[in-house]
């Protein structure tokens, strides 16, 4: 009866202290399928100890030993649990494993594929993550690659599924709504297996395929930009109409001088000799079959002054000089110019 009582406190006292009765050494491992495993199993004191395992069990050793190896050369069960053992089962401590595999295939899709993708509309992104297994430990982070190489993370997602230890598949869904700037950017998802401090450092990462984006978005006209404007008389006006819009746009030109129900179908207007009858607003329409853009740009033409200051101021030096002329000659000639140059230029 006594030692009955005895082998219960001592069962009671292990369970309670079990680093003074068995230690397993490595606690916890990543192994990954496939992959050899080992630990071991040590005692403070000689005991009689085994292994319960199904792969690379071992039965109570004959004598009594401090430790005692634990080892498979290929890991191939993923529910494996290795139980250290003594005698009678009054101490055990069982090892800690995570068997991991990396995914076979990791894609990036659209739910339903956009026909054509349009700028403030809303898409579902779908990455499947294959074949891959803790799925608990997968984190998938979808991301965007600007034309110019720019990385931006979207959204990171992890399923809590620690309960399932074999690979299955993990489909993450994302709902995207593009910009005009996203046009000409890829989407790509990536799928990291974070295993902890036991697992490969750093954790390993799988990339998917990468999806271009092709945004459709109306015309927002970046030239000439609507203001207003002097030109003088006689010059050239030249106004260059461009917008940014996909699909590309077409443009149209109301000119002030036109009828107002005519257009013309072009981006450059180009005039010469300018009038003042040219004075007036220009307004360019760039479209697409998004929507348009308009802009317009207010012209006064201003009369050039200066030749005709030139001109007067020509005229009379010219009556000045010939004045000085006639007055300077002798009194005969004098005479006879005054009585018959009039009749040609009268003063």
């Amino acid at each position: 009866m006594e030692i009955v009582i005895l082998v219960s406190l001592l069962s009671l006292y292990c369970d309670f202290t079990d680093a003074e009765c068995l230690v397993v050494s490595p606690a916890r491992l990543v192994v990954k399928h496939g992959d050899p495993a080992s630990s071991n199993c040590s005692s403070d004191t000689p005991v009689e100890m085994g292994w319960e395992a199904t792969q690379g069990g071992a039965g109570l050793t004959d004598n009594k030993v401090k430790i005692l190896n634990w080892k498979v050369d290929s890991l191939t069960d993923w529910n494996s649990k290795p139980t250290c053992f003594t005698e009678g089962g009054q101490c055990q401590k069982q090892l800690n494993i995570t068997v991991y595999k990396l995914p076979d295939r990791v894609s990036i899709s659209y739910r339903k594929y956009p026909d054509p993708m349009v700028e403030g509309h809303q898409y579902l992104l779908q990455c499947l993550v294959q074949n891959i297994a803790p799925i608990g430990r997968l984190r998938v982070t979808f991301y965007k690659v600007s034309a110019t190489g720019e990385q931006t993370e979207l959204d990171t997602q992890q399923k809590s599924k620690d309960n399932i230890k074999t690979p299955e598949n993990g489909t993450y869904t994302l709902d995207f709504t593009p910009g005009r700037d996203d046009d000409g950017a890829q989407l790509l998802c990536s799928a990291m297996l974070d295993l902890g401090p036991e697992g490969p450092q750093p954790p390993p990462v799988m990339d998917s395929n990468r999806l271009n984006t092709n945004v459709h978005y109306k015309p927002q006209i970046t030239s000439p930009g609507c203001f207003s404007m002097s030109i003088t008389e006689g010059d050239t006006l030249s106004l260059n109409c461009s917008a940014n819009g996909n699909p590309a746009p077409s443009y149209d030109w109301l000119l002030p001088h036109a009828d107002p129900n005519t257009m013309e179908e072009r981006s450059v207007v180009t005039i010469t000799n300018m009038a003042k009858s040219h004075s007036g607003n220009y307004t360019c329409f760039a479209r697409n079959p998004l929507g348009n853009s308009t802009c317009t740009v207010n012209v006064e033409v201003t009369v050039n002054y200066l030749p005709i200051i030139a001109g007067l101021t020509a005229a009379v030096v010219v009556i000045l000089l010939v004045s000085c002329f006639i007055y300077s000659w002798p009194p005969h000639r004098a005479w006879f110019l005054s009585r018959f140059l009039p009749r040609f230029w009268p003063f």
